[in-house]
């Protein structure tokens, strides 16, 4: 399968993914429109790069007309909206959800739970297990393989596996 439809269906499910959580969890979490706590301009594979740019061509979206404001936490927020949610990357549709990680800052690697400092607010403590998490190490290993196998297939272009392309490079006009 091409690997841009491998990362469209990875997208999917964890859409769906996310639609669980978000229902399970119910008032624990407050991400809403026009909250922008998690949002900060980012880099993405090459992969996730060229399926974005791919999808906004298709629906006949020119990324190169999307202001793109360089002094904001995140360059494609206005009024607290984002100009390209329906096209937004991996990290962006997994931000406030409870994530499972691996932190390996340390002498002995640890599984952590992190999520926003918004979110779970309630009183005492909050117990979670693999069903109320999303395991973001999995979700990423998924995406590298994608990026891996999406780089192999351009045959000598000028990419790495693990090269990041700011997302901002979206509203970069072509190049004639």
């Amino acid at each position: 399968m091409d690997p841009v439809a491998r990362y469209l269906e990875l997208r999917d499910r964890i859409d769906s993914e996310a639609a669980r959580l978000t229902a399970l969890h119910g008032a624990d979490i407050t991400c809403r429109a026009g909250c922008t706590s998690c949002c900060v301009n980012l880099s993405v594979f090459s992969v996730e790069f060229h399926a974005i740019l791919r999808e906004m061509e298709h629906d006949g979206v020119k990324p190169e007309g999307i202001a793109f404001d360089t002094a904001a936490t995140c360059g494609f927020l206005h009024d607290g909206l984002c100009r390209i949610y329906r096209y937004r990357p991996l990290i962006c549709r997994t931000h406030g959800l409870p994530i499972l990680y691996l932190d390996d800052e340390g002498d002995t690697p640890e599984w952590r739970v992190s999520f926003c400092e918004l979110n779970f607010t309630g009183e005492g403590p909050v117990e979670f297990s693999d069903e109320t998490l999303l395991d973001i190490e999995e979700m990423n290993a998924e995406l590298y393989h994608i990026n891996r196998d999406f780089v192999a297939s351009l045959h000598g272009k000028n990419y790495h596996e693990q090269a990041r392309i700011p997302l901002q490079e979206l509203c970069k006009k072509p190049e004639e």
